[in-house]
């Protein structure tokens, strides 16, 4: 394992990590216009300009520049050419990804990769990726910062918290009893050593004792009292803060899940983790420490303000290292974030994708790729412990230099009877107390710009466009009768693409059965979550029952329709909590009469524990057929007015799909097949065929 221990890159460009899969080009062009003054946030680039799943093209990438103002200029060099680009620029990588050149030094480039980090490559480590494409980007009049777009508030995510006000009172008062008491034990020393020594007072001592064990015991309970307030307040602001981002979660188009990887997601929840942690534990505390820290800044000079100068000026050096390291320590946090985020989705990836692997005998080749990941991803965390070292070793050689200095100067009054042994005690004990509470509000300070970055990390989901069904939920009147209808429909994915369909119409009756065959990629998918509503048409009309389907109402739809589409998945949990979709306190003779129509009610009778059965993670335990059968069964359960089935049926044999079919005609609803057996398709009272996005119907097989 190679592990990158290099001195920290400088740069003048703004380093932006792109969040999809697919956005890198976007993520580059935001960088260099961050290199000629403009920051752009990625989500509104995302917002204003449609990126394809399948990535930019450098013409993408020219038409994005030319709007925001940037001259866009595209070569094709040889790499011994490269140096006379101008920088930075943008350049073709690995055949399916851009990075951005910052500059060129002797034979050394610095580049900033949007998917990874800033790094330095030789000449010849540039040539294993560069494809000999590059785009030169220059401002021309019209270039100039946007208007700024919306930020996460931490309001937002508390969101619903009650009494967080008194609970933050409390935190105070608590605080201030122990800071109190911190204030007060110094004294205690100086009493000790300047009167109760020299006199041999020893009922003075026991007096001065009680009296400052009584605060110790009082130190105490408040303090256990704070940790429990901090504890109790801390867990429900977490369970409010995690239950506010985890609705709009699950509120986002699934497109939205489509271009991300799940790594990268649960990386992003798990930034709530320091924001509630300093929110709680940091805001009252910190603020409490500062005015500690001016309180014992004021006795100091009491003491001596020759002194309390000398601490207060390895005070202010050690401020000034922490903000000279903080945008190293920021940037190497969130690589370390985004490189944790790739290790962990490559090995959910890959525990997905095991059976595959095996079969292919390519479980070596996966945990290499794995194994770079995690290299990537401990290389991150090496450079963000560097700076903490960093940040260690420089606070280590102020203090020790500080005390060194300190101390020579008290001995040096109490040589010059300006100072008494027990007042040089207190004092070294102030000023120990005044750094421990200023450095620890420097180290808060930071961590508060700190959470910058975590915001920016929660917003991608935050600030995310929900989906429009949310919008458009329709009223308990709207009752679905089961017709469709599709007029002059297109679509495509980003204003790049290609049309998938072009033109589509369709009508479908209430109660009707039709088919749709035609070659894979022609669209069938496409028009499958059109018709459920799960995507937006580019152009052109859907209605339901004669009704656009935003009056209708997208939820009011959603409720009377279901589907097997060929990436359904099942979850872990039992049988009859799969077929209910985890429905509280769900019929048991639905769940019964779903799964008979579904034809996997004898299956489940031969299973040990029959509808408590446990179903693993994706139905692992169960065979292909199965699985098929539980999603239809699943799908039944609804009692849907409209039924999609995309392949459905496709891991069936024909004598289980012939009764399936059976029992889906009783029920006398519209059915919308989309198939390549010929059998399936047979059933249907009407067939059509889509290719190349069109659709068109075609006079059904002979019987």
């Amino acid at each position: 394992m190679k592990i990158d221990l290099g001195i920290f890159p400088g740069e003048k460009m703004k380093l932006v990590r792109q969040t999809e899969m697919s956005e890198c080009g976007l993520a580059c062009v935001a960088m260099v216009a961050s290199h000629w003054g403009v920051d752009l946030d990625m989500a509104s680039l995302r917002r204003r300009f449609s990126i394809s799943q399948r990535g930019a093209t450098i013409n993408t990438l020219i038409v994005v520049a030319n709007k925001l103002g940037l001259s866009a200029r595209p070569l094709k060099v040889p790499l011994e050419e490269l140096q006379y680009v101008r920088f930075p620029a943008i350049l073709h990588w690995d055949l399916n990804h851009y990075i951005v050149i910052q500059k060129l030094e002797r034979g050394i480039a610095t580049i900033f990769d949007p998917a990874a980090s800033i790094k330095k490559l030789t000449l010849t480590e540039l040539s294993d990726h560069f494809t000999g494409i590059a785009l030169e980007l220059s401002p021309v009049e019209n270039f100039h910062q946007p208007e700024p777009s919306p930020r996460l508030r931490f309001s937002q995510l508390w969101r619903g918290v009650s009494g967080l006000k008194r609970t933050l009172l409390q935190i105070a008062v608590l605080t201030v009893v122990t800071q109190a008491f911190i204030l007060l034990s110094p004294y205690f020393l100086q009493l000790a050593v300047d009167h109760v020594i020299p006199a041999s007072d020893l009922p003075f001592l026991l007096i001065l004792s009680l009296a400052f064990g009584i605060f110790a015991i009082i130190y105490a309970m408040s303090s256990f009292l704070r940790s429990f307030v901090f504890l109790s307040s801390g867990t429900l602001l977490s369970f409010v803060m995690a239950s506010n981002v985890g609705r709009q979660l699950f509120r986002l188009p699934v497109a939205w899940f489509e271009r991300r990887h799940v790594g990268d997601i649960l990386s992003r929840f798990q930034s709530l983790q320091p924001i509630q942690d300093l929110l709680i534990k940091g805001s009252v505390v910190t603020a409490l420490d500062g005015v500690l820290a001016i309180a014992i800044l004021i006795v100091m000079f009491l003491y001596s303000a020759l002194l309390a100068s000398i601490s207060l000026a390895a005070f202010l050096l050690y401020l000034l290292v922490r903000l000279v390291l903080f945008r190293f320590e920021r940037r190497a946090t969130e690589t370390a974030i985004a490189m944790r985020a790739k290790e962990q989705s490559t090995l959910i990836e890959s525990i997905d994708g095991i059976v595959p692997l095996r079969l292919s005998s390519k479980e070596s080749a996966r945990f290499s790729l794995w194994q770079n990941k995690l290299n990537d991803s401990l290389n991150a965390d090496v450079s963000e412990e560097r700076v903490r070292i960093w940040q260690e070793t420089s606070n280590i050689l102020i203090l020790q230099l500080e005390t060194i200095i300190v101390v020579a100067f008290a001995i040096s009054f109490v040589l010059n009877e300006q100072f008494s042994v027990g007042m040089v005690f207190a004092y070294l004990a102030y000023k120990t107390q005044f750094l421990q509470s200023a450095s620890k509000l420097v180290d808060k300070f930071i961590e508060f710009r700190m959470l910058g970055l975590h915001l920016e990390r929660i917003s991608d989901i935050a600030l995310a466009t929900r989906d429009i069904s949310f919008d458009y939920p329709g009223n308990d009147e709207n009752k679905l009768k089961g017709a469709i209808a599709l007029n002059d429909v297109d679509f495509r994915f980003s204003d790049a693409d290609p049309l998938v369909l072009n033109s589509v119409s369709l009508c479908v009756a209430s109660g009707e059965h039709v088919a749709i065959k035609g070659p894979s990629g022609g669209g069938k998918s496409t028009l499958a979550k059109i018709l459920l509503g799960l995507l937006e048409p580019t152009s052109g009309d859907v209605t339901v029952d004669g009704v656009p389907i935003r009056d209708f109402g997208y939820q009011q739809y959603h409720d009377s329709v279901a589907a097997v589409l060929q990436d359904d998945v099942l979850f872990s949990g039992s049988i009859a909590e799969n077929i209910a979709l985890f429905e509280p306190g769900a019929d048991l003779d639905r769940i019964r009469e779903a799964a008979k129509a579904a034809a996997i009610s004898d299956d489940i009778e031969k299973m040990p524990m029959k509808y408590e059965t446990f179903v693993t993670e994706r139905g692992s335990n169960l065979s292909g057929g199965q699985r098929q059968r539980l999603l239809l069964a699943r799908a039944l359960f609804r009692n849907p007015r409209l039924l999609l089935l995309d392949e459905g049926t496709s891991s069936l044999d024909t004598w289980h799909e012939r009764k399936i079919n059976e029992a889906i005609r009783t029920l006398r609803i519209t059915r919308i097949v989309i198939a390549h057996r010929q059998e399936t398709i047979d059933q249907a009272n009407r067939v059509f065929e889509m290719k190349d996005g069109s659709l068109t119907e075609i006079a059904p097989s002979p019987r």
